[in-house]
């Protein structure tokens, strides 16, 4: 590869990802904010009260991270969105509450994420069997913002998904116990 600095790297393969431009031509058309996407409100709400969006092509703001506008490309996003908008079309009122949560599969392997990890603090690991683990992430305020697993099949998604659930909690988890596969997420969850 040849850089635009003039540097060169020798490899035998190269995975580029670039990510996705979202399709926000007509938004723009129709006069619509554009912030990395066609903007909406907590409610899915574009600067036209009357004309909502949902799914890849919406930037939304995110309150368990205080307010931070993303956009996300995965399913279940597009699946909740698309339900809440409809909801909100018949005047529901409904705001948009989730944490992000993403999973793929990787061979035999299955990755899953809950939250966003930028802003993070300090990391915390817990080993499960079948060498699968999960890494916690904290903000420097000690709140859990985001966990990351990886292992066989679903090993590490009953965790990942009591890791959301505290995420949307605004939880404050004791490090040490998030480390000991001893103790349950779930005990956590009740605290």
């Amino acid at each position: 590869l040849l850089l635009a600095g003039g540097g060169r790297i020798d490899a035998d393969l190269v995975v580029v990802g670039i990510g996705a431009v979202p399709n926000s031509e007509l938004a723009r058309a129709a006069g619509l904010m554009i912030d990395n996407g066609i903007a909406v409100d907590e409610r899915l709400c574009t600067s036209d009260p009357d004309i909502l969006a949902a799914g890849d092509c919406c930037s939304f703001p995110l309150s368990h991270y205080g307010g931070r506008r993303v956009r996300l490309e995965a399913w279940r996003n597009a699946q909740d969105q698309g339900a809440r908008a409809a909801a909100n079309l018949i005047c529901a009122g409904e705001h948009i509450a989730s944490v992000p949560w993403f999973w793929s599969d990787q061979y035999e392997l299955t990755l899953q994420i809950s939250g966003l990890a930028e802003g993070t603090a300090a990391t915390v690991r817990r080993d499960l069997e079948e060498g699968a683990f999960i890494l916690f992430h904290l903000d420097g305020e000690g709140r859990l913002i985001a966990a990351s697993g990886i292992g066989p099949g679903n090993a590490v998604a009953r965790d990942i998904r009591l890791a959301e659930m505290l995420i949307a909690a605004g939880a404050k988890p004791d490090p040490q116990a998030l480390a000991s596969p001893d103790i349950r997420l779930k005990k956590l969850l009740a605290a």
